[in-house]
Order: C-alpha cells, then structure tokens, then sequence
C-alpha cells in the first residue's frame, strides 16, 4: 500500500496546475487521469486575451491573474525543457464607433498595460478595411497539447500519474483507498464530466462544446492572433487554429458540418487570403452559469474538494486559482473569493 497526501482526479488543464502547486509546496501528490475521456485542455487554442471587446472592458481580474499565469508558466517551461507559451499581439478590427471607444480606453491608466495606438490600413481585414484596428498588449496562448504531455511525462517520471478510471459513481470514499493507494485528500478536476458526477451536482455546470480548425494560410502575417468574431491565432509554419462555436445541447466532442460552416463563413468576412482547412476539433468546456471557477470542499466529506469551471478562460485562470486551491488544502481556515467558493451553489 503507497500514501499519498493527496489524489488529484483528472489531468487537464486544472488538475495539472494543482498537482504542480502541490508538488512545489513538498506534497506528496498524485493524479488519476482516464486517458479515454476527452479533455477540452487539448481541443483549446490555449489564447489568452486581457480585454473583453464586447463592452470593451477589462476581462475579470486580469490585473491579478496576468503575472501570476505568465511566472508560473516560465518556471513549467524551465522545469519540463519546454516553451509551450508564447506572448503575441493581437489584432482587433475596430468599427468606427469602437474606434471612438478605443481611443477613450487608451487614455484610461487602468488600461495602458493592455491598448495599444489605433492603426490604419490592416493587412489582414476585409469588411473593415475603411476602419482602423486597435492592438491589444499582454495577450499570447499556450500550447495546451504539447503543455499537457510535457507535464504527464515529468508526472510518470516522478509516479504521480496513474492511468485509470476513478469510480465516481461511488457514493463516497470514506475507505481513503483508490487500487494500491491511501490518500487524504481527493480533488476532483474532471472538466466537463463533474455534470454527472454524483456528490457535485448542485454545482450549476453549463457545459459548452466548442468546435476548432486548423487551416493553412501562406499568404496571412504571423505576427498577430486576429480577433472579430472569430480568433485567427498563429501556431507556425503558416497554419493558425481558428475558432470557436458555442453549442449548449450537442455536448459530444464530434466536429459537425455546422460548427465548420459557421467558423468558415465568419472567418471569410475577416480575412482576404485563399486557405485551406487541414484539421477540425470539438470539445466541451465546463462553464459555469455565473462564467466563474469552482473551489472547494465537499460540505459532507471533509477530505473531498472541487477545483473545476474554468471554461474559456482557463489559461490565464488555470495558475492563479491552482495557488488558492493549495492554500484551501493545506490551511483548514484559508477561506478563497465568494465569488469562486463552492459554498456560493450550496
């Protein structure tokens, strides 16, 4: 019989930055990842983008979850002998009234780290092109493939990972005992699959799948993941994932002739350059109702926690509330944001 402190159950994106606090802080710390269930982590273009254009504000908390997620990140490359983030402008077409806005933000202190001049003439817009385009600052992406399987080779080398699948349907683990394994604590981080999960399902989920393409665009700069309506972002040799769609009730991770045609017929009013479509993805994320992470502990099993819902915005998310989820594990009286307790649904 092996001990460990503590049991992460899943390897996405949030169970992977949770396992690495924990393994900082000296715990003992191992993860149980069904290698068969779909993760939203490896479907997502893994972009990070400070602003919210739709009311041209500030995405929540940013301020806060920009140096957090970009210190963590370079210490993960560091350690697993990788670069897998990668800080790129982007392009945001502006309509003329949105130009207007643009300039009044620009002149706001409290967005100086994130708006750049006003340009004209963009390269890459077609239905705008009489407009300018704003540059947005601090925003990049994640290579969340090549950042997973990093992470699950460094988790094999140090017996941290175990591939099984965890039994949930269970009705509780009082037993603390999973295969060959003791433990004292369990974190479930099961991504969209906690809407089934039967100890959590007073957490308001709003799971939604997503559908992504790959294309090959010679003639498209790669300086610039483009934003409107659709995001164009980079990944080299002249291919850039496009996306995304939102589908509440197909919640498959099967690409569909639908998701396709509409990211295609959106990215046609964006970009004036031939391209071909190479590869199409699907996955779900798990959103919650209130677009806000999940954290806590189980209000009937002291030793079960939740750390989930990270939903679009994992990336940037994933490091900062990886960190209050350690403190919530390690200190019994460290109490985290209302706004993201678990407490909030119960």
């Amino acid at each position: 019989m092996k001990r460990k402190e503590v049991l992460i159950v899943g390897q996405g994106l949030a169970g992977t930055l949770l396992a690495f606090e924990l393994y900082f802080a000296g715990v003992d710390v191992c993860i149980v990842n069904n290698p068969q269930k779909s993760t939203a982590t490896r479907v997502a273009a893994g972009m990070v983008n400070p602003l919210v254009f739709k009311r041209m504000t500030k995405s929540w908390m940013v301020d806060e979850l920009l140096p957090v997620m970009k210190k963590r990140y370079r210490q993960l490359e560091e350690l697993l002998g990788e670069q897998f983030y990668f800080d790129l402008p982007m392009l945001k077409p502006l309509s003329e009234q949105e130009t207007e806005l643009w300039q009044q933000r620009k002149t706001d202190e409290k967005f100086a780290p994130f708006i750049d001049d006003i340009r004209e003439n963009s390269p890459v817009n077609r239905v705008f092109k009489s407009h300018a385009y704003g540059i947005v600052k601090g925003s990049g992406y994640l290579k969340t493939g090549l950042f997973l399987d990093a992470a699950k080779r460094f988790f094999e080398q140090n017996e941290m990972l175990i591939e099984a699948d965890f039994p949930s349907n269970q009705s509780n683990f009082e037993d603390h005992i999973f295969q060959n394994i003791q433990f004292d604590k369990l974190v479930f981080c099961e991504g969209h699959y906690l809407k089934t999960h039967p100890l959590f399902e007073f957490v308001r989920l709003q799971p939604a799948k997503g559908e992504v393409l790959q294309i090959y665009a010679p003639d498209l700069s790669e300086k610039y993941i483009i934003n409107r309506r659709v995001f164009v972002l980079p990944i080299g040799d002249h291919r850039f994932k496009v996306g995304s769609t939102y589908e509440w009730k197909d919640l498959t991770d099967t690409p569909t002739e639908e998701g396709k045609f509409s990211i295609i017929e959106r990215l046609k009013d964006l970009i004036h350059v031939d391209f071909k479509v190479e590869e199409h993805w699907a996955g779900v994320r798990p959103t919650v109702v209130d677009r806000r992470p999940v954290l806590g502990k189980h209000p009937a099993h002291e030793h079960m926690y939740l750390f989930n819902g990270l939903g679009t915005k994992g990336v940037m998310l994933a490091p900062f509330f990886a960190t209050e989820m350690k403190n919530l594990i390690l200190n019994g009286n460290y109490s985290v944001s209302k706004e993201v307790d678990l407490a909030r649904f119960i």
